[in-house]
């Protein structure tokens, strides 16, 4: 099984955010698979988002939340981005 980082990107009129998950499946067909139904059910309140390219959009097309890519990782490369995402440097 390999590791893959999935970037998601959430749109709305306000701006965009990106969301980064770890996956772990037996090829990339299979984590792009897993990846869209995860994005299917990214925003609970909404029982029947639309299938759009590359994801779905959510609320009457308010909010669109998109596959942005997905490329083979480690579980320490992923750690190690979190980390520097996560880090305030005040040296």
């Amino acid at each position: 099984m390999q590791d893959y980082w999935i970037k998601i990107s959430e749109s709305e009129e306000d701006g965009i955010k990106y969301h980064h998950f770890l996956i772990t499946a037996h090829d990339q067909t299979a984590a792009r698979s897993f990846a869209m139904e995860f994005i299917s059910r990214f925003i609970d309140d909404d029982e029947d988002p639309e299938a759009i390219e590359n994801g779905y959009s959510f609320y009457n097309k308010a909010v669109f939340v998109r596959l942005v890519s997905i490329k083979e990782t480690t579980r320490e490369k992923f750690k190690e981005f979190l980390l520097k995402l996560h880090t305030i440097d005040l040296s």
